[in-house]
């Protein structure tokens, strides 16, 4: 078989490919495309159920801030612990150096 002819094989066998290719794409879009437009229609009418659900919770209910608690004064509290004095930081015993190899 010559050359030419194997690649004229070659080529139809590719453009068999590239057509099912294609036709796969397409229906897989379209696929898409529905699968994508019913979750949309779910969630809006998710979306709907609940606006209407507030709408009858606000009838219902009138919705009313919390009145504020008094205010009251922090009493002072002696605290449980020793104070310290008036130093710095403890000082950290230094590390030992390590020996070279």
């Amino acid at each position: 078989m010559s050359r030419s002819k194997h690649a004229d094989r070659v080529e139809i066998v590719l453009r068999k490919a590239d057509v099912a290719l294609e036709k796969w794409f397409r229906r897989a879009r379209k696929q898409s495309a529905r699968v994508l437009r019913h979750r949309i229609d779910d969630l809006q009418a998710g979306l709907k159920k609940l606006s209407g659900g507030l709408e009858q919770l606000e009838k219902d209910h009138r919705v009313t801030l919390p009145a504020k608690p008094p205010e009251r004064e922090a009493a002072a509290v002696p605290s449980k612990r020793r104070p310290r004095a008036a130093t710095s930081r403890k000082v950290s015993v230094s590390r030992k150096q390590k020996k070279a190899a």
